[in-house]
């Protein structure tokens, strides 16, 4: 054997051979010739070239892709609309709603604003302002999103308008068979705007959610973003989130996750536009068996930008949770101010949490930390809230509630507060089932 073929890299495991081949198929499958032709041809060139991820991908170490092997990849989710959902849908959190159901718009029950917001529906329809933004998306499920698109929509707030109240995007799933939809949605906020987006996650069945959710703003823009993550414990969602803000604007997104059979959130921030602000925050909580699974990139690439963060998960039961946070100074990065901080908090022994930060800065002239810690529930505490004659699971479910309190109170809309704690108290009670 020669050198050569020893120092050859070694072939994938058959489970991304076979994902890949389905993706590809999946997108070939979806070319059309209409308005969206030349985006999907350019997504499905970098689907192809991209190598689908296995266990030797380092940002999948801890998660791998085997609920994805009856079949989700090769086929379309098929179209619904509201008599097929096996619920109602929940009541809005925002006078604004737009709705899509496995992926698809329905004008129906949607009620965009009358003033201040232009919606356009990537249908292929119409020519709908999209450009790819080099090297922002970088993930085949991404890539794939783009590839097999038939529906999704841009939000357009014309410069200095400031939007007098929030937008929901009601983004549901359901299905009976494993399939996938790409639900997309793309967010511009102009110079001097202001605007709040609540994006809810909905849904139950056998259908792979692979979404796909741009951010941008203008010059002094104002973005507020929550990403609200409540599909049934058995559903599948692999999403992506880019935060691009523009100069001297700020961003805060706040993400809440349940755990699901698989739940796998790729967040990157680019800060291109100095005197950016971002603010990223985040609450993520495992039961059961199920797995989540947080890969966070905030790349400042220009001088005077700051990022905060914030995330606490909680796994219980069998649950395993992922958290891999990334911040990446470049060079000419002066004067950058970058904070990260994730804790995490085990409420029962067979619970599992891997958490890594990482810290890559090419400038001297920085101020940054980052720091993760994982723990378990104070047993002074919980002793003495049982002395007080409160049961164990009580206690349990009040200390757990005070631990992430901070970031639900520290929320500037009430609507999201008001649904997020009894959605939260919820979930930390089938958390603490045996």
């Amino acid at each position: 054997m020669s050198a050569s073929a020893t120092r050859s890299a070694p072939l994938a495991e058959p489970l991304a051979v076979t994902l890949a081949a389905q993706a590809i198929a999946l997108a070939n499958a979806a070319a059309r010739d209409d308005a969206l032709a030349a985006w999907r041809e350019q997504a499905r060139k970098q689907l192809a070239d991209n190598v689908f991820p296995d266990k030797r991908t380092e940002q999948w170490k801890y998660t791998r892709l085997t609920a994805l092997d009856n079949g989700h990849l090769a086929h379309s989710a098929a179209a619904a609309s509201e008599k097929d959902l096996p619920f109602d849908l929940p009541a809005p959190l925002a006078p604004h709603r737009l709705v899509l159901i496995n992926g698809r718009y329905q004008p129906g029950l949607s009620n965009p604003p009358a003033e201040g917001l232009r919606l356009t529906r990537l249908d292929g329809s119409e020519n709908a302002p999209l450009t790819v933004i080099d090297d922002s998306l970088r993930t085949p499920f991404a890539w794939l999103n783009s590839a097999a698109l038939e529906d999704g929509l841009v939000l357009t707030v014309p410069d200095g308008v400031t939007l007098d109240a929030p937008i929901e995007v009601l983004l549901v799933s359901c299905g009976d068979t494993p399939s996938v939809c790409h639900p997309r949605l793309r967010l511009h906020v102009g110079a001097g705007s202001r605007a709040t987006l609540i994006e809810r996650y909905i849904g139950t069945g056998a259908v792979l959610t692979n979404a796909v959710t741009e951010l941008f703003s203008g010059i002094g823009g104002d973005l507020v973003h929550y990403r609200l993550q409540a599909e049934a414990p058995e559903a599948l969602h692999i999403g992506t989130l880019v935060i691009n803000p523009g100069r001297d604007s700020r961003a805060h997104s706040f993400q809440l996750m349940q755990g699901s059979a698989l739940r796998r959130n790729d967040v990157r921030v680019l800060l291109d536009g100095s005197g950016a602000h971002v603010g990223l925050n985040g609450i993520f909580v495992g039961q059961g068996k199920t797995h989540t699974d947080n890969q966070i990139c905030v790349e400042h690439r220009t001088p005077h930008a700051s990022s905060e963060q914030v995330f606490k998960g909680m796994a219980g039961d069998q649950a395993k949770l992922v958290f891999n946070g990334r911040i990446h100074i470049f060079e000419g990065a002066r004067g950058t101010r970058a904070e990260l901080s994730n804790k995490n908090l085990l409420l029962t022994d067979g619970a599992e949490i891997n958490t890594k930060p990482e810290l890559e800065i090419y400038n001297d002239d920085v101020k940054c930390s980052h720091g993760s810690t994982c723990g378990q529930l104070d047993a002074q505490a919980l002793f003495y809230l049982r002395s007080r004659g409160i049961p164990g699971d009580e206690a349990k479910r009040m200390l757990a509630f005070g631990f992430v309190n901070e970031l639900l109170s520290a929320l500037p809309d009430a609507a999201v507060a008001e649904w997020a704690r009894p959605w939260l108290e919820g979930a930390l009670t089938v958390t603490e089932k045996p």
